[in-house]
């Protein structure tokens, strides 16, 4: 729980609020894209993990906490958030930003209010209440959302987009093969650090997985796609790129990332006609093989006694591990056990459950989240929270399904990027914790970001070619 501050410290947060705030404001509206930009690049370059590390450092993303509650980059966005509001008040009739899931914004901003309302009530303090364990971070998410709109409108902006997402996630895995080649792999390494087995991984961040596999697909697209036609030189180039973004995925050794790559290339393979079909499962399939003969070498090995693949892939969740606190899912059956009828509004976005400390030593006292997206969500809003936290995803997936035939060349590629991201993120969504992360709500914010950025720039060509013809017919 952050102190409660000093006369002097409040002072001082003030005057700094005072010049923060109107340089933000400013630097939106002169220029939303340079604030998008800066957060991909953060994003896509600095890790937020620390657990796993044996001395945890602070990372980029907890900078400035102590001194506004909130960290520096969450006030950025926040500040570009309400800019992007008033900017839109001030311009009513310019084209709407994303329709489907307005009206659900709206409602999650309005049940986040009813929560520090009651919290309030209930004395608990106004940081616990809005803090990350909560789900203030599905906030961050939408307001990204918003604001990575609102930059991109033009053909000149899809390539710049696209360029930004290829060239950091190059320079992110060069970084981490470096590390991993070179050195001793990433330095937050719970396998090695905490369980003493002898593995190097790449990046323990989820979200450097994700960065690689959007990249990846990216590649991948442009190289399957009969459409695109690319110099053999660039062909060469796109395979050793996706090899390197694949390795990275794949040296990590987090089945998560596996499963939701597997899920990327798949939904690709859907696309492709019948005999690029041919070929790219062929390519995958040797590139799986040797991705799984690795995992299984390198991590799943230490997980089952004498299993296949399959046993070891699912070691912690198997029916047969023994009762229900040696397993994976104990910690939701505890945190179900500690709803005590809230099952409508859930425990408070400040609720904690209990349970048996020993089978969730891991937690290291911290009660305060679940891993799972979905049931933290539920634990902490409800039933209700859930449907709305849902309905949001819906819409998403119903709009790109609804406009993707429309689209081509870099539009229907950065809405294809978005639904393949968005699919990476199922498996984290269903087993893992990115409700509490900055970061990963930041990418799962982007990904549902780009069908309506692809969107927008579609309409943006068909409003230049009427001009154009209104232009011609009036010369």
């Amino acid at each position: 729980m952050t102190p409660a501050l000093s006369p002097g410290e409040i002072f001082f947060n003030l005057l700094a609020a005072l010049f923060v705030i109107p340089v933000i404001a400013g630097i939106f509206i002169k220029a939303p894209k340079l604030i998008v930009f800066g957060f991909i690049g953060v994003l896509f370059l600095f890790s937020d993990s620390t657990w796993g590390q044996i001395e945890q450092e602070a990372t980029l993303y907890s900078r400035g906490a102590g001194i506004f509650y909130f960290s520096l980059l969450n006030l950025i966005l926040l500040v570009s958030g309400f800019t992007a509001f008033l900017k839109r008040l001030a311009n009513p009739h310019s084209p709407q930003l994303a329709p489907p899931i307005s009206k659900y914004f709206v409602a999650f901003i309005f049940l986040l209010l009813a929560h520090v309302v009651m919290g309030l009530m209930a004395g608990i303090d106004l940081n616990v209440i809005l803090g990350y364990n909560g789900v203030f971070n599905i906030l961050n998410m939408l307001i990204f959302m918003y604001i990575v709109i609102m930059a991109f409108e033009s053909d000149k902006d899809s390539v710049r987009l696209l360029a930004i997402i290829l060239v950091l996630a190059g320079v992110r895995a060069a970084f981490g093969a470096v590390r991993y080649f070179l050195f001793d792999g990433d330095s937050a390494n719970p396998y090695r650090n905490f369980e003493g087995l002898d593995i190097k991984i790449f990046f323990f961040d989820i979200n450097d997985n994700f960065v690689a596999s959007l990249a990846a697909f990216c590649a991948a697209w442009l190289l399957t796609k009969p459409e695109v036609k690319l110099a053999w030189y660039t062909r060469i180039l796109m395979l050793l790129f996706i090899g390197l973004e694949i390795a990275a995925v794949a040296l990590s050794f987090r089945r998560s990332s596996l499963i939701g790559l597997a899920l990327m290339l798949g939904f690709l393979f859907l696309q492709l006609p019948g005999k690029r079909k041919f070929f790219f499962a062929l390519v995958a399939a040797v590139a799986l093989a040797g991705v799984a003969s690795i995992f299984f070498q390198q991590r799943l090995q230490f997980a089952a006694d004498g299993g296949g693949v399959l046993e070891s892939l699912i070691y912690d969740i198997a029916p047969d591990r023994g009762g229900i606190k040696e397993n994976r899912f104990y910690e939701l059956y505890a945190a179900a056990q500690s709803m005590d009828g809230n099952w409508l509004f859930g425990r408070g976005t400040w609720g904690t459950f209990i349970g048996d400390k020993d089978a969730l030593s891991y937690h290291g006292n911290d009660f305060s989240f679940v891993h799972s997206g979905f049931g933290h969500v539920l634990f902490k809003t409800g039933i209700v929270g859930l449907i709305l936290f849902c309905c949001i995803l819906a819409a998403y997936v119903s709009f790109y399904f609804k406009h993707r035939r429309y689209l081509s060349g870099n539009a229907h590629l950065i809405a294809d990027a978005g639904f393949a991201g968005f699919l990476f993120w199922i498996p984290t969504l269903l087993i893992g914790t990115p409700i509490i992360e900055f970061r990963s709500m930041m990418d799962l914010g982007l990904v549902l970001a780009m069908p309506f950025v692809a969107v927008g720039i579609h309409n943006y060509q068909i409003r230049r070619y009427l001009y154009q013809q209104a232009h011609y017919a009036a010369a």
